[in-house]
């Protein structure tokens, strides 16, 4: 009576109906945030090259010791126009002949009197303490008034540099940013002091 209570056991091998496939939709959705992302950043790096920041090549040595020729630096162009360098900031500007793009000190504001006596650089009748310079052989320059709307830039490498000694203050209006960084080669890379 045992045998008859006993069901047969499922068959394994009997197939299973198989579940209808369903269509998949494309992930359109997925592809078009990436392409977005993309754009924005794309965007967000010109408007950046454009408006805030630009990079150059230090030409020549007139900035020795801090800058050298071939060093590829970092423009902030941020507030070009609007205000004044400050003092002691390196700026980059469109030469007096307009043809080439230099790379100077801004010792002299506008309204001040600069005057040069041996090694020394004179404001407005004070010493102007330079630390960043080494020993020059100097010379003597009668006073320089600098207009408003100019400023007075030197050379850190007095001895080979033509600056506002030769040509006079450099108008605003040609400008072109304020040195933030050196980034090449690497073992010069830093902040520009």
């Amino acid at each position: 009576m045992e045998e008859d209570q006993q069901q047969p056991a499922p068959n394994r091998e009997e197939p299973v109906e198989a579940a209808a496939p369903q269509a998949r939709r494309p992930r359109t959705r997925g592809r078009t945030a990436t392409a977005v992302v993309a754009l924005l950043v794309i965007a967000a790096a010109v408007l950046l090259r454009l408006y805030v920041y630009e990079t150059d090549i230090v030409e020549g040595n007139s900035m020795a010791p801090g800058l050298h020729s071939g060093d590829f630096i970092l423009l902030c162009k941020l507030g070009r126009g609007a205000t004044s360098p400050q003092r002691f900031e390196v700026i980059t500007f469109r030469a007096p002949d307009a043809k080439d793009v230099l790379i100077k000190r801004v010792v002299g504001l506008p309204g001040e009197w600069i005057w040069i006596w041996g090694n020394h650089v004179f404001v407005n009748g004070g010493y102007l303490e330079e630390p960043y310079l080494g020993r020059w052989r100097g010379q003597f320059q009668a006073p320089v008034w600098v207009p408003g709307g100019s400023v007075y830039v030197m050379g850190d490498n007095r001895d080979d540099s033509e600056d506002s000694r030769k040509w006079g203050p450099v108008p605003l209006s040609s400008v072109r940013g304020r040195a933030v960084a050196a980034f090449f080669p690497f073992n010069r890379a830093g902040r520009v002091r």
